[in-house]
């Protein structure tokens, strides 16, 4: 089990609030995954996993942390689950993908067809 602690953030700050969990107590987390959102007075910064294993959260949303204080623990023992809930990076990049239909209609407004030997620019030329 690691510890995840409050990172220093500026030489004058000496503690931050815990904005929010992006990461639940129970998630498995991979190495250099964003768990959880920091805020000092001068900015608001993310806290990465170190290592891949089971987070368990010990600091609550809208609590104060000094800096160095332990703000989640990973048991990096643990295995990593056989269904987890993280999305294959294809299946992201697919939804970004436009369909056949889609990449096939003018792309704008009042384009004609270039059946009639105009296209959307004016006649075509010879």
């Amino acid at each position: 089990m690691i510890d995840i602690k409050v990172p220093t953030v500026g030489e004058s700050i000496n503690e931050v609030t815990l904005v929010k969990w992006l990461k639940n107590d129970g998630d498995y987390v991979e190495r250099d995954e964003v768990i959880a959102e920091l805020e000092s007075e001068k900015a608001t910064f993310e806290v990465n996993a170190e290592k891949a294993g089971v987070l368990k959260t010990v600091g609550k949303e809208g609590d104060t942390l000094n800096i160095g204080e332990v703000l989640a623990k990973i048991d990096d023992a643990a295995a990593k689950p056989q269904g987890s809930s993280q999305p294959a990076a294809s299946s992201v990049k697919a939804a970004d993908v436009p369909k056949k239909e889609e990449a096939k209609s003018p792309t704008q407004p009042g384009a004609t067809s270039s059946s009639s030997g105009r296209g959307p620019f004016g006649p075509a030329r010879p």
